[in-house]
């Protein structure tokens, strides 16, 4: 059976299922005995640049698995794009590349963190240099990456057309897949909440609008995910769930999935409500069309009033 170096933890699950048919699964780690290197999105890629050369010489395939390339983030206006952060983009890209600057730059790290008068700023710098990618540096540094892996497999046609226009990298379509059997397998559990959303917490993702739709609405609402845009405040129930069975079971407890985002790479959660006969109302966009069909009820983008019309549509049957 082959042996499989997987990085990441997003597809654990289907991962999880390969391990069952009997392929060899190193978790995170590197084997010289590995045929198969496989990176769950282009974010984990500096987990990969310290074993690159080792990849290459023992003749192992590397496999991307692509989820998306937001258009705004190559744009000049885009605020990831100043002068500033391109700069430390880079710096970060060459500190991590190599893996002896890592490691000095991580004993600076410990030995800074010892003391409290330099501890704080230190960290505001650390985190600083972690949020300042997903700019066109990056992207620059990431099509070169993918250009030279052995296979590139987009989660969607969209997601394969956005990384051929704007990085010119090819690709082939892999649709991911829901862990069907521990959905079906969750009891019935009574209703708690009118309407659920279950994304990161984002600009683009926005969440506001389902806030307001709920408000003026009366309507029982809960968001479930990581807010990583800290700007964003939600006037609802919110709150980070790591376990996947207990974000179906919460799934399991509201009547409605509202996904409001502007932009998606595939879109998974509609799917799951789909499997415990939720009704869905989702964004009118190109990827939801593709994977969703004709399953969900969808409201023009950003269009307040035509995503109250449609939950008093679903909630009256």
């Amino acid at each position: 059976m082959l042996k499989i170096c997987y990085y990441g933890e997003l597809w654990i699950p289907i991962i999880k299922e390969l391990e069952k048919k009997g392929y060899i699964i190193f978790y995170n780690q590197f084997s010289e005995n590995a045929d198969i290197v496989i990176i769950e999105s282009p974010s984990v890629i500096y987990n990969i640049y310290p074993i690159l050369k080792k990849i290459k010489k023992h003749k192992i395939k590397l496999v991307n698995f692509l989820i998306d390339v937001p258009p705004w983030r190559l744009s000049i206006k885009d605020k990831q794009n100043h002068i500033i952060q391109l700069f430390f983009q880079y710096f970060y890209h060459i500190i991590h590349k190599h893996c002896f600057l890592d490691k000095i730059l991580t004993f600076i790290f410990q030995v800074i963190n010892r003391y409290k008068i330099t501890k704080k700023p230190f960290q505001t710098i650390n985190l600083y240099l972690k949020t300042c990618n997903r700019n066109k540096i990056y992207y620059y540094i990431l099509r070169n990456f993918l250009k030279n892996s052995d296979l590139n497999l987009s989660i969607s046609k969209f997601t394969q057309f956005c990384f051929k226009k704007l990085l010119n990298v090819d690709s082939k379509v892999w649709y991911p897949s829901v862990n069907s059997k521990l959905i079906e397998n969750i009891r019935d559990l009574p209703i708690e909440y009118d309407m659920i959303n279950i994304s990161r917490i984002t600009s683009h993702k926005r969440q506001n609008l389902i806030v307001d739709a709920s408000k003026k609405l009366g309507l029982n609402l809960l968001i479930i995910g990581k807010q990583q845009d800290k700007d964003i405040k939600l006037d609802c129930h919110n709150f980070y769930i790591p376990n996947h069975l207990d974000v179906m079971k919460e799934l399991k407890k509201s009547n409605l999935y509202i996904d409001a985002s502007i932009f998606e790479g595939f879109g998974m959660t509609p799917i799951e409500a789909a499997f415990l006969e939720k009704v869905a109302i989702v964004s009118d966009t190109y990827i939801h069309r593709e994977i969703l069909g004709k399953y969900p009820l969808y409201f023009i983008k950003d269009d307040l009033n035509d995503l109250m019309k449609k939950i008093n549509q679903a909630l009256n049957g």
